[in-house]
């Protein structure tokens, strides 16, 4: 007896592809008992002859809309032993499609379900699926190459692990049997739990090899509406457009849902306990994953996947049961047809592979190609070899600090320790007596610079090595960064030498490099980081002119993927910007110019007709209207984001308090004086004035050879401007020169710092790297008009004429610093260029650097004396709490702070006060409670520093008779000098108190402190006594600083004091102290958000650059 076959084909309204479908299904060679339309829409569907409509609104899947319509009247009464055969809208059977199918249903009793061999639907010979191939976890293999033909290669599979529902044939008791499909699955993942419940339930499950569908996979590649049928008018006018491709991305949300589901389904109940937690955390990590692959959008389908499937697990528990109820073999009978996760990666890096390969077009012109990768192989060889010469430079030059390096404006990084971290993330800045409760108040490349000495000191790298091993890399780093930043601004290559030397040789950056400007460090290489990454990101590419087959020139132009230029520019910005913030006002201006007018562009196929190839390029300009590429709108806010955060606290710092203005221009760096530059110095590219810098070496003449190299550039300039043409980034180029000019003039007048009671001003040097590169941009742009990237074979007179003048001017930059060089290699540190100086460990003793070390993190007061007009002394004083300062006392808003108490600016606060009292005493001789003086402020020892003059011999003298101090012994940082063994110095004191009148008077004669061991912050052993102890902490009082003994908190006690105090309670306990300023620690977790942001842009990921030729 034939079997009797019903079909149902299920659709959401009139789609476009359900009158094809239902057109295949009436041809179909085996005669149908009927054919039903299942409409999941509210809209309808058209009636057609041979078809009955049945509705289901509102169903999520192919089974539930089956299931809604069994409860319609018009439902077909199915006898015992049919079958039915479910078909989407998108799915024409092949017309001996059903034969094919009843051929292998009735070949054995226990088969249920059979597949059928899906091809695409607008390409009927390309293969998309033959049985499914999925792992335990639901994970499908797509083993299908991309536009692979079916040839028969697959035509012997018969028994699978499952197969898709569109064309199945289902036994229909078997699936009453089994209850149908999983309610809880959407469009996707239905087909796989269904056939697993079948083989568990003692069924096979086969695909008909023979039998043929062409499936449009609609909802795969998204391209439905929002209710699963006719897209929206909005679509379909994109789709008119071009618009709407198909994109698998679309559907990744429901996929990613179906196969979490399947997975927590069939997994056993050992692993099902734990399964959702580990589905949290994996998707957590896969959230991470699709940033940093830049796929956003999926970031957010793994969010919503992960949710849905561990906090609705009703759903789950029904599948897990129904399939248990069913279930009549052990589950290890699916392991032969199901594969290993190991096959879904090696497709996976396969299909990457392909579609990377197939993102980089190949050069098809034998020749050109050959000539570019000679080309490419030149670039790099030349850029290398420049860099390990710049390297032996700087090591020849610096040699003396090849073992650390110390001195000038150089501040020391601070120790490897679990404070920082916590100093950090706190807010906290640990500088003087501390300060706390502003937001930035520690300098941002201070941070920076003291994460990366905490890091490397883990392994052993000392602060000064560390130091010295920047300075040695700048010119190499500088140069790399200057030499890639010029491969987008011209294709000369003589002209993009002498522009990366120009750079890398500026007399900023080696001016910086002597006084240990450690900001002029960085900004040589963060700038034309920024630079190239941005003007990339916007669409300008690194073009190179070869010669191909025929001798005609080929252009081949690299345009790198902008979204990680974007994410390069974004962190190479932030680094600038933390170096000098008022550099936020160039950044700005770069990224409208870029928003705004973007980059011109030269198609790379255009050529003049009727004009030879030396005459028609210096033409192209005229001939042709260049096209322009702009910085896109999301990467103009990756970009900005992190800078403009960063500087936020600033603004708002300065609208409050308008003396703080100079911090904008101040820069990190131990105050030194130096010579004032003049406008003159200034528009030479000189931070110092010239005339009062000498040379170890007399070389006449050296301040003309000097300003050469900048003043050359500043000519070309000013031609570029006045020399009619399109001259518009050379106009730009002057605009963000001024601006870096007007930086450089600013900082030169602003008193940022205070040094032997002088005024200290900004340093300059950060203006007049962004004046230089806006020089060099407006001149390179200049040069570029007469086309110098024209093959040599093909080029005019005036052409080779120019490239023999640019082969001069490489040598204008070397020639013009030779003469410092030259005297700094034979001379090091002779001449005044340079501050620095070797650092040696017996610089300051082991014994300070324990007592700062250790548990009670001793402070070290260091004294400064010299000879003051008036035959009066002046004595500077700081306190140190690690070697030398630190990059917390070295920050801007610490400096201007000590100028302002000195100059009358501002008034000082109690700390400041009592700071100056106990100077006051140490000067005063055996002062009467002189140790407790210096104990109150956790100073355990003193330095003064070395000299010949009779104010510090008399102050040596003076401290050596000091009843509590003892002398330690002299090293190169002076003369130390530490409180005797009774003294109790230390971060944490208590003492009794005497109380009068509700407040506390301690610590007294009779009533001594008491230093506790412990670190802060951290905890504390705090040791038995009375109730109505007081305990100091000695750190300038804040109310942010939180105290927990054993879980209470400790309030502190207003005694007017310069620091926090807290009354204690009888008995001993565990004193928990930490300090948390909420506003700072919100601040730096947005900052956090937007780096990681940016981060994951920059990295090279999934992201290929494109040749054009």
């Amino acid at each position: 007896m034939p079997l009797e076959v019903s079909a149902f084909v299920v659709t959401s309204g009139e789609t476009p592809y359900l009158a094809a479908t239902l057109l295949a299904v009436s041809r179909q060679t085996t005669p149908l008992k009927s054919v039903y339309v299942i409409d999941v829409s509210t809209s309808g569907v058209a009636r057609r002859v041979g078809t009955q409509i049945l509705t289901a609104p509102g169903a999520r899947n192919l089974g539930a809309a089956l299931e809604q319509a069994r409860l319609s009247p018009d439902f077909p009464k199915l006898e015992s032993g049919a079958a039915i055969w479910l078909l989407h809208d998108d799915s024409a059977p092949d017309a001996t499609c059903l034969e094919e199918q009843l051929r292998v249903f009735a070949a054995s009793d226990d088969t249920v379900v059979v597949g059928a061999k899906q091809r695409a639907w607008d390409k009927a010979a390309q293969l998309l699926e033959v049985g499914i191939q999925a792992t335990a976890s639901g994970r499908r293999l797509q083993e299908m190459d991309a536009g692979e033909i079916d040839q028969g290669q697959y035509d012997g599979r018969s028994d699978v692990l499952a197969v898709g529902t569109a064309a199945m044939l289902v036994d229909w008791d078997t699936y009453l049997e089994l209850e149908g499909f999983d309610p809880q699955l959407g469009s996707f993942g239905d087909g796989l739990e269904f056939c697993r419940r079948v083989h568990l339930a003692g069924y096979r499950v086969q695909v008909a090899p023979r039998a043929v569908v062409y499936h449009k996979l609609a909802g795969y590649y998204g391209l439905r509406g929002p209710d699963g049928g006719r897209p929206t008018r909005a679509t379909r006018l994109a789709e008119e457009k071009d618009a709407l491709e198909p994109e698998p991305k679309r559907s990744f949300t429901p996929r990613r849902v179906a196969q979490l589901h399947n997975w927590l389904v069939a997994a056993p109940w050992w692993q099902f306990i734990f399964l959702p937690l580990v589905v949290l955390i994996l998707g957590i990590i896969r959230i991470g994953w699709r940033i940093v692959t830049k796929e956003p959008k999926l970031a957010a389908g793994e969010l919503k996947a992960t949710l849905v499937t561990v906090f609705h697990p009703v759903g789950v528990w029904r599948a897990r049961l129904k399939r248990a109820r069913h279930q009549r073999v052990p589950s290890r009978a699916l392991k032969p047809l199901q594969i290993k996760g190991r096959q879904i990666w090696q497709a996976k890096v396969t299909l990457r592979k392909i579609a990377k390969d197939a993102r980089k077009p190949l050069i098809t012109d034998q020749q050109a190609r050959q000539n570019y990768i000679i080309e490419k192989n030149i670039d790099a060889g030349l850029s290398l070899v420049v860099a390990l010469i710049l390297l032996m430079i700087s090591l020849l030059a610096g040699r003396f600090a090849l073992g650390g390096v110390a001195g000038g404006a150089l501040p020391s990084l601070p120790e490897a320790s679990s404070e920082f971290w916590a100093h950090l993330i706190s807010g906290w800045l640990p500088a003087g007596l501390g300060y706390g409760s502003q937001i930035l108040a520690a300098d941002p490349l201070g941070l920076l610079l003291g994460i990366l000495g905490v890091c490397l000191g883990t392994v052993g790298i000392k602060s000064p090595v560390i130091l010295a091993i920047l300075g040695f890399a700048t010119l190499p780093v500088a140069w790399l960064a200057a030499w890639w930043a010029a491969a987008v601004m011209t294709t000369s290559r003589p002209l993009r030498i002498t522009a990366a030397l120009s750079w890398v040789l500026s007399p900023a950056l080696l001016a910086s490099l002597g006084a240990g400007q450690i900001s002029g460090w960085i900004l040589a290489w963060a700038i034309p980081l920024f630079a190239g990454a941005l003007a990339r990101a916007s669409g300008a590419g690194h073009t190179q002119i070869v010669m191909g087959d025929g001798n005609e020139p080929v252009e081949i132009t690299v345009e790198s993927a902008r979204i990680i230029q974007a994410g390069l520019a974004a962190l190479a910005g932030f680094v600038a910007v933390c170096a000098a913030q008022v550099l936020i006002v160039p950044l700005v201006l770069l990224l409208g110019l870029g928003f705004m007018r973007g980059v011109s562009r030269i198609p790379a196929d255009y050529s003049p007709s009727g004009l030879s190839p030396h005459e028609a390029a210096p033409k192209a300009s005229q001939a042709l209207k260049a096209t322009h590429a702009r910085l896109a709108f999301r990467h103009l806010l990756i970009i900005l984001l992190p800078s403009a955060w960063l500087v936020l606290p600033m603004l708002l710092r300065t609208l409050s308090h308008p003396n703080q203005w100079p911090l904008w221009v101040s820069t990190l760096g131990v105050p030194q004086e130096s010579p004032t530059p003049n406008w003159m110095d200034l528009l030479t590219g000189w931070p110092l004035s010239l005339r009062q810098v000498h040379l170890a070496l007399p070389l006449p003449g050296w301040q003309w050879l000097a300003v050469a190299p900048v003043l050359l550039a500043l000519i070309v300039t000013l031609v570029s401007v006045v020399v009619p043409g399109h001259s518009l980034a050379s106009h730009w180029a002057v605009i963000l020169a001024l601006c870096g000019l007007a930086i450089a003039g600013l900082s030169g007048v602003t008193p940022v710092a205070v040094h032997e009671a002088h005024a200290v001003t900004a340093w300059a040097g950060p203006g007049l790297a962004v004046y230089h590169a806006g020089l060099l941009t407006a001149a390179v742009t200049f040069w570029n008009r007469l086309r110098l990237d024209t093959p040599l074979q093909v080029a005019g007179w005036v052409e080779k004429t120019c490239r023999v003048g640019l082969a001069v001017a490489v040598f204008i930059p070397v020639v013009g610093v030779a003469p410092g060089l030259i005297s700094e290699i034979v001379h090091p540190r002779a001449s005044d260029f340079g501050r620095l100086q070797a650092f040696h460990e017996e610089m300051l003793p082991a014994t300070v650097v324990n007592g700062q070390t250790g548990s009670q993190q001793q402070r070290c007061l260091n004294l400064v004396v010299q000879a003051a007009p008036n035959q009066s002394i002046l004595v500077e004083a700081s306190v140190w709490r690690g070697w030398r300062d630190t990059v917390f006392e070295a920050a801007p808003w610490v400096k201007l702070k000590n100028y302002q108490n000195v100059s009358g600016m501002r008034s000082p606060d109690a700390a400041d006060t009592v700071l100056s009292q106990t100077v006051a005493a140490v000067l005063g001789g055996d002062t009467p409670r002189l140790s407790e003086q210096l104990a109150s402020l956790d100073i355990h020892f003193i330095v003064v520093a070395n000299g010949d003059s009779e104010p510090v011999r008399h102050l040596v003298n003076l401290l050596d008779s000091t009843a509590d101090l003892e002398r330690v012994t002299q090293t190169a940082a002076g003369t130390v000098w530490r409180l005797g063994d009774d003294s109790q110095a230390g971060l944490v004191r208590v003492a009794s108190a005497h109380w009068i009148g509700g407040r506390p008077s301690w610590p007294t004669e009779k009533n001594q402190a008491m230093a506790l061991s412990g670190r802060v912050p951290g905890q504390v052993a705090l040791p038995a006594g009375s109730e109505g102890r007081l305990m100091a902490l000695s750190e300038r009082r804040d109310a942010n600083f939180m105290l927990h003994l054993d879980g209470k908190p400790l309030s502190a006690v207003d005694n007017g004091q310069w620091n926090n105090l807290y009354r204690l309670p009888g008995g001993k306990g565990s004193l928990q102290i930490r300090y948390a300023y909420l506003p700072y620690q919100l601040w730096g977790a947005v900052l956090v958000l937007w780096l990681f942001i940016a981060f994951a842009a920059a990295l090279p990921l999934r992201r290929v650059s494109e040749v054009k030729v």
